[in-house]
């Protein structure tokens, strides 16, 4: 991996990217939306938006300044750059690969990922 993943600046949301970057971009998709919508369209898991956990922001480069206040940069990733988790339990994973536009983490051009799964014995 690229050694640094953000865990303070939280997934990107419509009113977050209104005061990011203008009014009018705020009917643009946000990472908070996509977990939201997940929620509704799986009901069988019984969730709601309560149920949306603390995120984190992997290869999301955001310093934080002298004052206390967060920088997003541009991104340390790259093509072929991974990450590994493993559940020693039960679990139920959202992702969202950062629709945002505006942002120049991605290059403002998100790009696809790949995830893979594989189960314990399979």
């Amino acid at each position: 991996t690229v050694g640094r993943h953000d865990t303070l600046g939280g997934a990107c949301a419509t009113e977050s990217n209104t005061v990011r970057y203008a009014l009018e971009k705020k009917s643009m998709h946000a990472c908070r939306d996509s977990f939201l919508l997940a929620v509704v369209e799986n009901e069988q898991y019984g969730l709601t938006k309560r149920d949306i956990a603390h995120n984190i922001n992997f290869f999301m480069n955001v310093p934080v300044t002298p004052q206390g206040g967060l920088t997003f940069s541009d991104g340390l990733s790259a093509a072929g750059r991974y990450v590994e988790m493993r559940a020693e339990m039960d679990v139920i994973v959202l992702i969202s690969n950062c629709p945002q536009l505006n942002n120049p983490c991605n290059a403002y051009n998100p790009t696809p990922i790949e995830v893979l799964i594989w189960q314990k014995g399979a």
